[in-house]
């Protein structure tokens, strides 16, 4: 089986936590570390699959340069995701 194939049976798991982290990414993952660390009942969400370490991300060797849109968004997204933001003026300077 593998990881996302696993399942969860909810009512196994605790009503109450001290603390609630979604997302796993660099501050996401030390904070679960160092709460669990100090006894804190932690609940750590996740959306989408397992990576594996250097082969997961397809982009994670890819020099900087060879990114499309290198150091801005592409105006469709910046208007469907970033409407509020785009009207800012250092947002996409």
């Amino acid at each position: 089986m593998s990881f996302s194939e696993k399942s969860i049976n909810l009512s196994s798991l605790p009503i109450e936590y001290d603390a609630i982290i979604v997302g796993s990414g660099m501050s996401g993952g030390i904070a679960a570390k160092e709460l669990t660390e100090r006894g804190l009942n932690t609940l750590l969400l996740e959306r989408g699959p397992h990576l594996p370490h250097s082969s997961g991300y397809i982009t994670e060797h890819k020099p900087p340069w060879a990114f499309t849109f290198r150091g801005s968004i592409p105006p469709a997204e910046e208007e469907e995701h970033y409407a509020i933001q785009g009207r800012h003026g250092t947002f996409n300077a």
